[in-house]
């Protein structure tokens, strides 16, 4: 049974949908009382003496994949009422036109009874998942991490992870995990900024394995900063331990691009589990958005030995209150609905190669060389996010087997 919320929510969805599937029919039925061809929208242009751009908006909205896309180009009144009165002159018929009409009063009567005006109307649908802007330029994720750059003092251009695990023994799984912040800088001069947390958690939140550092540590260096992927200009780093992990800190210094730097972390853990058990359903590699970044980039590398049949998934965890990053707070009511999706890469590892990230796919060869691991061996999968949302947690996992 739904609760009320829950009933409000679907009556907004179906009726939303059910307008705006009614405005796509009632042009349908417009065009073809006139003959006009929905798939030649320069064509209708000329032919009825309407700007191109409107009828490509309205050949969009017909041609949607679902209703809620054509939501993104559904022209206003005034658009909607031009168009109108040039097919009526034309020979539409009165009961094609006053369809249209009606279908068009009827979807604004939905988003003023549920939303207001139509802008909140999309926002309400973009927060549940549904819909997804396409035609303005600021999106409300690009606002959030320019109002958050603002407010913080820090931003990043990239947030990288890289995740490659491969069997270790029939029962275990040693995963290397790097973290990197690409073009991070200060905004104001005296914001100091957690750049890295490391920890390797079960499903609920408990350790479950101790971080060894990639590499020899030469004495003075901080451990589990990777040098040879930072740029030279990577300021003095702190270290501060906790219950919850270890974090790496960064202190307040210079701004804007002449203080930015690429700053890389990176362990490998070992005696993870492979197979499941009452602590552990997924193997799973997270990425914590704790500061503004324009864009996430997370690869997953799975050895085919150990990798699922199906796509791993994507779950975005968001932590309203505050308070911890780890598993024990991925809930389900903390769910972020964002379209962020995974793919699997062709290619290989030769196939990530970014223009975000110029080094980055010969970066990710040497770490599987000095793994000893053959890249041909590996599944590689990616998750790009614009303007991934701060303060959340990015989780990409795939259910470990039972034996």
């Amino acid at each position: 049974m739904l609760t009320p919320t829950e009933s409000q929510t679907s009556e907004l969805v179906q009726a939303g949908r059910s307008a705006l599937d009614a405005i796509r029919g009632s042009l349908i039925d417009l065009y073809s009382a006139v003959g006009a061809d929905l798939e030649r929208p320069q064509e209708v242009a000329r032919r009825f003496g309407l700007n191109r751009n409107l009828t490509w908006k309205l050949a969009r909205v017909i041609t949607a994949q679902s209703p809620f896309a054509a939501l993104n180009h559904l022209p206003g009144k005034p658009g909607i009422e031009l168009a109108l009165s040039k097919f009526e002159s034309a020979g539409a018929t009165p009961e094609s036109i006053a369809s249209v009409r009606k279908s068009v009063a009827d979807f604004m009567e939905v988003v003023t009874q549920h939303a207001g005006d139509r802008d909140q109307f999309e926002l309400t649908l973009e927060s549940m998942g549904l819909f997804e802007r396409e035609y303005r330029v600021e999106t409300a994720r690009e606002l959030a991490f320019r109002g958050n750059s603002m407010i913080w003092g820090v931003q990043c251009r990239t947030r990288v992870t890289l995740s490659i695990m491969a069997p270790e023994t029939a029962s275990s799984i040693i995963q290397v995990q790097i973290g990197g912040l690409v073009g991070f800088r200060r905004l104001r001069p005296s914001a100091s900024w957690r750049l890295y947390r490391m920890n390797v958690d079960n499903d609920r939140g408990s350790p479950i394995g101790k971080p060894q550092p990639l590499m020899p540590v030469n004495e003075g260096e901080i451990p589990f900063v990777l040098r040879s992927m930072c740029s030279a200009s990577v300021p003095k780093i702190e270290i501060v331990d906790s219950e919850v992990g270890r974090d790496y800190m960064l202190a307040g210094g210079p701004v804007g691009n002449l203080g930015a730097f690429d700053c890389y972390f990176g362990y490998k853990a070992v005696g993870l589990p492979r197979l499941r058990d009452e602590n552990n359903e997924y193997s799973a590699s997270a990425t914590s958005i704790s500061v503004p970044a324009e864009l996430l980039i997370h690869d997953l590398l799975i050895h085919r030995d150990i990798a699922p049949v199906d796509v791993p998934e994507v779950v975005v965890y968001g932590f309203p209150h505050g308070g911890l990053e780890g598993p024990g707070a991925q809930t389900a009511r903390n769910e972020i609905p964002c379209n962020v999706t995974i793919n699997e890469v062709d290619g290989g590892v030769t196939s990530l190669a970014t223009p975000r990230l110029p080094r980055y796919h010969k970066q990710v060869n040497s770490i599987l060389d000095l793994m000893a691991w053959n890249p041909a061996d590996f599944r590689v999968y990616r998750v790009q996010m614009a303007y991934p949302i701060m303060s959340s947690r990015v989780v990409v996992r795939f259910p470990l087997k039972t034996m």
